[in-house]
Parts: C-alpha cells; structure tokens; sequence
C-alpha cells in the first residue's frame, strides 16, 4: 500500500519520535490505526516490512483480527531501532532490531543463551505480540496490566499497573537493566533495581543506555545505566518522557502539582 500525492494524509490523535538516534515515527488515528515513517526501515523498525520509510503507511501486525492501539513507543541508536504498540486489549507489540534482546520476543526462562529468535531472524519487520512480557508481569501480580513503556537505545523498560514491578530486556552491559552483575544482554525479567516496593512508580523512562523511573510528580526516582544527567542532550530527552507521561495521564500535570 502506498499513498499518492493527491491522498488525503491520516490525522493522527497520538504521535511519538524516536529520540536515540533512529529518528523514526509513530502515529495512531482515532480508529485506533498504526501509521509509521522514518529516516530509515533498515532493522524494520517501522514494522510494516522493507522499502519506503519517509511516508506515514499502515504498520503491519502477526495477527488475523483487529489491533486497536492506544499508545505507542519508538527507540534505538542511529544503526538500529525498534518500536512498541500498546493495544486497547493490553496486549505490547514490538519491531524491529532484535540484535540485543530488546524485542524480548525470546522465553525468560531462556536467559541469554538460550533465547530463541523468532524465525532465527535478528529483527522483525512487522509487529509481534510479545506474551512473555505479561505473563512474566502476572507471575508477580496477578491482576498486573501493562501501565507504561519505554525504549532505550538497545533496551526495553515495562512498568507493571500495580506501580511497582518493572520488566527489562535486550543489551545491558551498562547496567541500564538493573540486574545482577550488569548482564550484557537478557530476556526480559524483573529488574531489582528499577522495582519498587516503597514509592510508586508512575512511569518509566529510556534514554539511549540509561532507565529511569518517574514518581506521580514526574521526579526521578531512580536513574541506572549509562546516565548523562548534565548534558542538554538527556535534559531534553527526559523533558520528552516527562511530557508523554502526562499526556498519558501518568503523571501529573503541572498545573495538578500547585
């Protein structure tokens, strides 16, 4: 499917930028509609195959029936990326670059060695439904629904509903997985680190090798991995995360904290 110079272009009610580097785009339509554009679809990373990449197109899902989006997520370096959906369902979708884990299509019980890519393909270039993610969720809550995502260069952060409990995976040798002895890379699992069992954790953050964890204020709770928190390049970054937390309605607005 292509669009024509003379066709009428999507309105889209949510859109999202990948900040890392992989400059690629999501946008969702009222319908609930995934469109993707981009840069580059060299790792499939706007997950609707291989070829144009600069024109808004639908995004493409390994699923027969309707996938109604709500929120999406881009992320990865300037040489790969990556790319999460949310549906309506509570189901999580990734594309893309699988190189390092961070599509997390890959059984925990796995671990490193043993992860499993699906079509022993290292990316994927339509999107995938990843019931790892929240089986291993319920496995701590069993009420637990997905409540935010984020996309690092070469990782993944998932926060639980239940404001606690955060799943992390794919590349993690600087530590932004917050796991035991800083693993290079993992399957997704429970990041000791990023979890909490004090304050709530509202939302998550990823920018480029560093996870971040957000109060309802949108405060920092805990920042791991490779973080640069004096260049401009973070500051803005994390101004980013902060402002699609409140849209979302995960944090609070400014004008709620007076």
């Amino acid at each position: 499917m292509s669009s024509s110079p003379n066709e009428e272009k999507p309105e889209f009610v949510f859109t999202v930028k990948a900040q890392d580097g992989a400059g690629h785009s999501v946008g969702i339509t009222r319908d609930g509609i995934v469109y993707t554009w981009g840069k580059s679809n060299a790792m499939g990373q706007l997950g609707r195959g291989v070829g144009k990449s600069k024109t808004p197109l639908p995004a493409e899902f390994s699923h027969d029936g309707l996938v109604h989006a709500i929120r999406a997520f881009a992320g990865g370096g300037s040489d790969a990326g990556h790319t999460a959906v949310l549906d309506s369902s509570g189901n999580l979708w990734l594309a893309g670059c699988d190189r390092w884990q961070q599509l997390g299509l890959g059984s925990p019980s796995g671990g490193a060695g043993g992860y499993t890519w699906v079509g022993g393909k290292i990316q994927q270039t339509t999107f995938q439904r990843n019931d790892f993610v929240t089986d291993l969720l319920r496995k701590y809550d069993t009420t637990a629904r997905i409540r935010d995502v984020a996309l690092g260069g070469d990782h993944s952060i998932v926060l639980s509903s239940n404001k606690r409990d955060v799943i992390t995976f794919g590349k993690g040798g600087d530590g932004q997985l917050g796991l035991s002895q800083k693993a290079f890379l993992s399957a997704p699992a429970k990041s000791a680190e990023l979890s909490s069992s004090r304050a709530e954790v509202a939302a998550v953050c990823a920018i480029n090798y560093c996870s971040l964890t957000l109060n309802n204020n949108g405060d920092v709770l805990k920042h791991i991995g490779k973080c640069r928190s004096q260049a401009q390049s973070f500051a803005d970054a994390l101004s980013v995360c902060r402002d699609r937390s409140r849209r979302a309605g995960l944090i609070r607005r400014e004008s709620q904290m007076k």
